[in-house]
């Protein structure tokens, strides 16, 4: 469910990483899942480093309903929050990214950069994570790390952006 972990710091501003602040929500995330009484597979839940191979392998063994994978953005400029999904752009992709994102989008972010397919590198390419889970899956940058604002927000509505995964998370379980 997060990406990063261990010597994979992710990205860095300063004293603070990718790593540490997806640990959180995602922890935060599955407790809130958890009271609704949906189980939670964590591809990890400590500090350890995982490949991308192993992360798609827990979640594929599990058989798990959907994967989201929890980043945080780094750039010299941009902010807000991203979603990204298989370049196939298969419809329950769609859903899962859509649902989450709309939910985010009504907790206070600095941008909404929307849902893109591909990778950064281009739409006809795609984020390992993605492009090797046999379930509906996308990734989530919430925020940059390299922003100020952007991490002010992160650090004041991590519960609210939590929770907003997981009802997007909710809502694309009850609707398939």
């Amino acid at each position: 469910m997060l990406g990063h972990g261990g010597t994979d710091v992710g990205a860095s501003n300063d004293n603070r990483y990718e790593k540490d602040d997806t640990l959180k929500v995602a922890n935060t995330v599955r407790k809130y899942l958890e009271t609704k009484n949906i189980k939670v597979v964590m591809t990890r839940d400590n500090d350890k480093t995982l490949t991308l191979h192993e992360r798609c392998k827990i979640a594929n063994k599990k058989k798990a309903d959907v994967f989201v994978s929890i980043h945080r953005n780094s750039a010299d400029t941009g902010s807000g929050v991203e979603s990204w999904i298989n370049s196939r752009q298969s419809q329950d992709d769609m859903s899962l990214a859509t649902n989450i994102m709309n939910y985010i989008c009504k907790t206070k972010i600095q941008n909404n950069r929307g849902i893109k397919y591909g990778t950064i590198k281009g739409e006809d390419t795609d984020y390992y994570v993605l492009n090797n889970t046999k379930m509906p899956s996308c990734l989530i940058e919430l925020g940059f790390i390299s922003d100020d604002k952007d991490n002010e927000l992160f650090d004041e509505y991590i519960e609210d952006y939590s929770k907003a995964i997981a009802d997007g998370i909710i809502e694309t379980i009850n609707n398939r």
